[in-house]
């Protein structure tokens, strides 16, 4: 009956920390956030990447990752970014699906 009683316990308490860690905001890491964002015109060939910036930064941003390995922040309103998020989704998916074995 103790290991029932004190599974059912750990269990209780497992259950009210799990509830408040969905509370509580995740840190992100400074790296991960924009800013400011660049004032240079995105040019997407030079792109081999991008991610959307988490809800828990200051601000929204764009970051794309340049084939040199440079992070550059951009503004997500801006459609010249839309259209290069566009273009590399585009070109990202032949990419993807090579290193899939279909056979």
């Amino acid at each position: 009956m103790k290991i029932s009683m004190a599974a059912l316990s750990f269990l209780i308490l497992a259950a009210a920390l799990g509830s408040q860690a969905s509370i509580i905001p995740r840190f992100h890491h400074p790296s991960d956030c924009c800013f400011s964002y660049t004032s240079r015109r995105i040019r997407c060939t030079l792109m081999e990447d991008y991610f959307e910036t988490s809800s828990g930064c200051p601000k929204p941003g764009v970051i794309f990752t340049t084939k040199k390995g440079q992070r550059v922040c951009a503004n997500p309103s801006d459609s010249r970014v839309q259209d290069c998020m566009i273009y590399l989704t585009l070109t990202l998916v032949p990419k993807d699906l090579e290193t899939l074995n279909l056979r």
